[in-house]
């Protein structure tokens, strides 16, 4: 961690880096560097406080923020202020080897991107699309959904981002390893995941429509299947299955166009013959 009387870069300049990363971090992706690309543009607003008459060790900071890097953008990007404050620290003279800040960004890859992408794709966006597709669906043409939707996620994202970097940078890599050491992370990730397949669950019943139209006609009485059977014994039952069984043919390696090619089959057969309606 950098001593807040002893600073080379500017808060401006460190605002600026947070949301060039924040704003163009997907925009370069390559399968030799990935996010290499985005890690080096990231410090072009910092580089020329860093060494500011010696153009050699600019470049080679640069070559070396280019390496392969791959995070969830938002809550990775504390690894990049940890990196920008490290670089720094090395400017200023502490011998601190390039291996060393590689490894760093490296060896936090990996748990930063499990926590983004299980809140982000499995709790946050789940829900929120949940909220606004219903603000659309209120009434005719109403576009507030879409737009409340976009709104929030561009705030959450910059907030989320922005001061994920600014954490990395004041706190070091000492407090962010103190945070994965003690456990913190799999709690994290446990609750996300159990919060995650409750969104789904809510989201099942609310969106994914399957009907049995089956009857069974004895001694003048009609017997419903949907009616008189599953929805006495467990509502939305078929709805669970329809959604497990895709998910047990994405286990398997099916590919999402032979899935909904088979989804299309059942739905014509099915509704051909009365079995869903």
């Amino acid at each position: 961690m950098v001593n807040n009387e002893q600073k080379l870069i500017p808060k401006n300049a460190l605002i600026r880096a947070a949301l060039i990363w924040e704003t163009w971090v997907q925009t370069c992706y390559n399968y030799e560097r990935m996010m290499g690309m985005a890690c080096a543009h990231t410090f072009l607003p910092v580089v020329k406080y860093l060494y500011p008459n010696n153009k050699e060790k600019q470049i080679d900071l640069m070559t070396r923020q280019m390496e392969f890097f791959n995070v969830h953008p938002e809550f990775g990007s504390c690894i990049l202020g940890l990196a920008i404050s490290l670089e720094e620290e090395k400017a200023m003279g502490k011998d601190i080897p390039n291996e060393f800040i590689t490894n760093i960004k490296t060896s936090l890859m990996g748990p930063l991107a499990g926590i983004g992408d299980t809140i982000y794709q499995g709790v946050l966006i789940p829900i929120l699309l949940a909220l606004c597709i219903d603000i659309t669906r209120s009434g005719d043409g109403n576009i507030w959904g879409a737009v409340i939707y976009a709104v929030v996620m561009f705030a959450i994202t910059y907030i989320i981002s922005v001061g994920n970097f600014m954490f990395g940078y004041h706190a070091g890599s000492d407090a962010i390893m103190d945070f994965l050491e003690r456990g913190i992370l799999n709690k994290l990730l446990k609750g996300a995941s159990i919060m995650g397949c409750m969104v789904m669950g809510g989201l099942i019943v609310n969106y994914v429509k399957v009907t049995c139209g089956l009857t069974v006609v004895t001694s003048g009485a009609e017997f419903s299947l949907q009616k008189s059977l599953f929805d006495a014994i467990l509502p939305h039952i078929l709805p669970l299955a329809a959604t497990m069984g895709v998910y047990g043919l994405l286990q398997k390696k099916w590919t999402s166009v032979r899935i909904i090619l088979l989804m299309v089959v059942i739905g014509v057969v099915g509704g051909f013959f009365n079995i869903f309606v």
